[in-house]
Parts: structure tokens; sequence; C-alpha cells
């Protein structure tokens, strides 16, 4: 009987052993899906940080500064308090916190590394009731689009998906970065 007794704790103390890394295998998640959202917030801001130069380049039918918009170089100098205000916010709405914010370039992007909030609790194995999961994620900024010829106040563009007329003049025109960038996920 006695041993009966020891194998069945055995049993039950490599069932919450199991369920432990259950727990971590979870937060780890939570932290990485923290980090990917906060990432891609982060590149997003990078993206809209572009918007008035666009407009500005457009509407002047500037083709060399569409040119140069639409190129590999970096976006904005840093991870400037936008982009960080960006990824922190998407952070916390995924339990987490925002714990560096770094620029990319080329393509252009931010990296970001973030803990989660909770932990993995307190289980069988000692100390998961203090340990915090950390992730990071990478999200880059690539042009989809390059700047083809003016015709009048319409700018033509060749894009990924096609070609693109844009005319900054004609009623309803409203710029929208997500057709000239993509915004993804990197490594």
């Amino acid at each position: 009987m006695g041993l009966y007794i020891v194998a069945l704790a055995a049993l039950f103390f490599l069932a919450f052993a199991y369920f432990a890394v259950g727990q971590a295998a979870v937060i780890r998640n939570g932290a990485q899906t923290a980090a990917d959202s906060a990432a891609l917030a982060g590149a997003r801001a990078e993206r809209d940080s572009l918007k008035d130069d666009f407009l500005a380049a457009l509407t002047g039918g500037d083709l060399s500064a569409l040119g140069n918009l639409l190129g590999d170089g970096p976006l904005v100098a840093g991870c400037d308090a936008d982009i960080q205000g960006a990824a922190s916010r998407l952070a916390q709405r995924n339990g987490a916190t925002l714990e560096s914010c770094q620029d990319v370039v080329n393509p252009p992007g931010v990296t970001v590394a973030v803990r989660t909030d909770g932990t993995v609790g307190p289980s069988v194995i000692r100390g998961t009731e203090s340990k915090h999961a950390r992730a990071t994620a990478t999200a880059v900024v690539e042009p989809r689009c390059h700047a083809g010829a003016k015709n009048g106040h319409a700018v033509h563009f060749v894009c990924d998906s096609g070609p693109l007329t844009v005319d900054p003049t004609s009623d309803g025109f409203t710029l929208d970065l997500s057709d000239f960038y993509a915004v993804r996920l990197s490594k």
C-alpha cells in the first residue's frame, strides 16, 4: 500500500509540474503576442509619420520627393515618442510593458522588447510565482509602390497590386498610406 501512495504522489507531482509548464507556455505566448502587436503599432506609427511629407510631395507633384519617401532609408530618426507611445499602448492592451524600442533600417521599422505584467503564478516548481515572460518582435515598413509619371495634378504609381493613380485635387481625396506601404512582422 505504501508503494501505491508514493506512486500516486509522484503522479500528482508530475501532473502539477506539467501544469506549470503549460502555464509558462501560455504566459510566453502572451508575451509574444504583446511584442508582435507592439512592434506592428510602432511600425504603423513610423509609417504614419510620413503623412505630411508625403501629402506635400503629392500635392506639389514632386516625383523626386515621392521617390525618396518610397525609398529604402529610415523613415524617422529613432523610436520617437509617438512610436514608443503607440507600441507601449498595444503592449499594455495585451498585458505587457514595453521595455525597449529600437529603430531598424533596410527595410525601416522597429524592434521592441516587452515583459508580461502577469507571472507564471504559483506551482510545484519554485520561483514561478515571480517569473515574467519576455519577448521581442520586429516589424518593418516596406514600400508597395514607386512613383511613375505625372499628368496634371494626377500622379501615377506602379504598385505591387498594379497601377495606382492619385489626384490630390479630386473631391473626396484622402491619403491612405497603407496604399503605398506594407507594415509586417519580420524575422
